[in-house]
């Protein structure tokens, strides 16, 4: 893939974030926090490697990206029951938010020296990223929002599907102004029943 003939895929990213990460570290300190994180980023990675998604980029949460939005829905609620699960081993609630949008995006490997040097493997660009990053900061903790692409496609997948739960729930939450996108996006969600819930007013 060259520079100066750029390609364009179809593919869903899957932004998270744990929320309220620097009360978390604050309450546990920095090498408690520091011991959380790696177990954090240990589990987030095995579940990427079941639902076959691929790691772009990671601060307080993962940039993920999935071929399919069913393995990213998936991936998101196998996620959250793993970070709840964590939450209640140590005895400090742990919740993640999740964005999730279908769309084209532009990648491009960085070459090995720079990867040496500590950047990325391969760079993810277009409209798409920060879409799903404005989804991601609209949602609560606990929560998987999609946008409408991303949702249709996934629903008519999980038809007959094993997502690992004792069932899904699908909810649509209308129109939302996000910050930098010009038109309402429709928004919605997906989560096991009794996790999805409602969302700020417009």
């Amino acid at each position: 893939m060259s520079e100066s003939a750029p390609v364009a895929v179809l593919r869903t990213i899957l932004v998270t974030d744990l929320v309220n990460s620097t009360r978390i570290v604050s309450r546990l300190g920095d090498e408690r926090a520091f011991a959380l994180s790696a177990r954090h980023d240990r589990l987030a990675r095995d579940l990427l490697a079941v639902h076959h998604g691929t790691e772009i980029d990671k601060t307080d949460g993962f940039l993920l990206l999935f071929e399919r939005p069913l393995d990213a829905v998936a991936y998101a609620l196998a996620y959250h029951r793993a970070m709840a699960a964590l939450g209640a081993e140590i005895g400090t609630p742990l919740a993640a938010r999740a964005g999730a949008h279908l769309g084209e995006v532009f990648l491009r490997p960085n070459p090995p020296e720079d990867v040496a040097r500590g950047a990325k493997p391969l760079e993810v660009e277009g409209l798409a990223k920060p879409l799903a990053a404005r989804l991601m900061a609209l949602a609560q903790g606990g929560q998987t929002l999609l946008t409408r692409a991303a949702f249709d496609v996934a629903r008519r997948s999980a038809v007959g599907a094993d997502l690992g739960t004792g069932g899904v729930r699908w909810l649509a939450h209308g129109a939302y102004l996000l910050k930098g996108v010009d038109e309402p996006v429709e928004v919605f969600e997906v989560g096991e029943p009794g996790g999805v819930r409602g969302l700020p007013a417009l």
